[in-house]
């Protein structure tokens, strides 16, 4: 028997002065959507102690755009076990 399942992965870069500063990646699964693993590292960390709000703005911003895909996939969910039901 074959079990497939979708994930859903993501990332991000804040980016200042050409120089990205610190990654972000966010992923989860097509099953289990309400479930997200996020992280972050920092790729300068000179240029992130100097631009920390700069950063955490494009953390969020990252964030919420992750969130939105996943009440997407949710709603997706839902929609499928009605038309199954």
């Amino acid at each position: 028997m074959l079990k497939m399942e979708k994930e859903i992965s993501f990332t991000g870069r804040s980016v200042i002065d050409d120089v990205e500063v610190v990654g972000f990646s966010a992923r989860f699964k097509s099953d289990d959507p309400e479930n997200i693993t996020f992280s972050s590292w920092q790729i300068n960390k000179e240029l992130y102690k100097a631009n920390r709000a700069k950063c955490r703005a494009d953390e969020a911003q990252f964030e919420d755009a992750v969130y939105e895909a996943q009440d997407e996939m949710i709603a997706e969910a839902e929609k499928q076990e009605v038309t199954e039901s």
